[in-house]
């Protein structure tokens, strides 16, 4: 008996066998819009990251809709296992609260947050026609006269862009809202609108052609990709705008889980093939704690939550 309860408290004592190891089965991560987006192409990427550093089994599952409400919605109400995971952003964590009358989860409260993954900036753009060449010159035409403009996603990281700027610059203007990048530049374009915000990646291209006039970048300062392109802030100071992010567990998740996911996730961001990659999407790597992740949840929560009062931006 005695030699019994020995081995048993052995067996008990040893992390391996005294626990399930993580991961054991498929993991999922929902990535809570379309394919083929920035955080689509970055939720596959984590999959592809965790994999090789676990060994595991991760798979992508888009659930799109409401503005990421219904995935995120999905994945906090997961069983909390470490099995369901979230590719996380602005629009869910920290913009739709405000937006939305009954979003269904709560974006702090209700997750466990593992890892920041990257963040990239957006471009202010603007028609070659115009003339304009700097932020300056395009806050004295707006204020001169009243432009239109637009952004590829009502609520998201490009519209509070374009109404960050608008309030920090003081114009006004006949705002267009569009379901993506491709209606959005389709009017910019030609120069139906004046000008436009856009994820980087998705608008450079047509920068560099010559096609539009690149402005200002959203980040605090210059992207090191484009050195040549302003931030808005050195025109607006403070002025700032990153699209983030990053990966996120149902709350109650066992901290172990949480910690082993973290740690294999920073490993791999910590590794050059990871950054050249992100720097082919015009994205940086920013692996941190989950406590770093949460605070910089809540501080993003209560920045858009002004902005978004301030401009009176509502969906009903």
């Amino acid at each position: 008996m005695k030699r019994r309860t020995l081995l048993a408290a052995s067996l008990l004592a040893t992390p391996s066998l005294a626990a399930e190891a993580w991961p054991s089965r498929p993991v999922r991560i929902v990535v809570p819009f379309p394919p083929g987006g920035t955080v689509d192409i970055l939720g596959r990427l984590t999959a592809n990251w965790l994999q090789e550093a676990t060994g595991g089994n991760f798979v992508v599952e888009n659930r799109s809709g409401a503005g990421g409400n219904i995935g995120a919605q999905a994945a906090a109400r997961a069983a909390p296992d470490g099995y369901t995971l979230l590719m996380g952003s602005p629009g869910t964590q920290a913009i739709n609260a405000h937006l939305y009358p009954s979003p269904g989860y709560d974006g702090i409260a209700d997750f466990a947050p593992i890892s920041l993954v990257a963040e990239l900036p957006n471009l202010l753009a603007a028609h070659p026609s115009l003339g304009l060449r700097s932020i300056p010159e395009l806050i004295a035409r707006a204020k001169a006269e009243r432009l239109a403009y637009g952004e590829t996603s009502i609520g998201g990281s490009t519209h509070l862009s374009a109404e960050l700027f608008r309030l920090q610059a003081g114009i006004e203007g006949e705002h267009v809202t569009y379901r993506g990048s491709a209606p959005m530049l389709g009017d910019l374009l030609p120069g139906r609108i004046a000008w436009g915000v856009d994820n980087l990646p998705s608008i450079l291209p047509h920068v560099r052609s010559g096609a539009l006039v690149g402005l200002g970048v959203t980040s605090r300062a210059r992207w090191s990709g484009a050195p040549d392109i302003p931030a808005i802030a050195e025109s607006l100071p403070g002025y700032e705008v990153t699209a983030w992010f990053g990966l996120l567990a149902p709350r109650g998740t066992p901290p172990g889980v949480i910690a082993a996911a973290n740690a294999a996730l920073t490993r791999m961001l910590a590794s050059p093939a990871a950054a050249e990659r992100l720097a082919q999407l015009g994205a940086t790597p920013i692996p941190g704690t989950p406590e770093a992740y949460r605070a910089h949840i809540a501080a993003e929560h209560a920045k858009w939550g002004e902005v978004i009062r301030r401009a009176g931006i509502r969906i009903d």
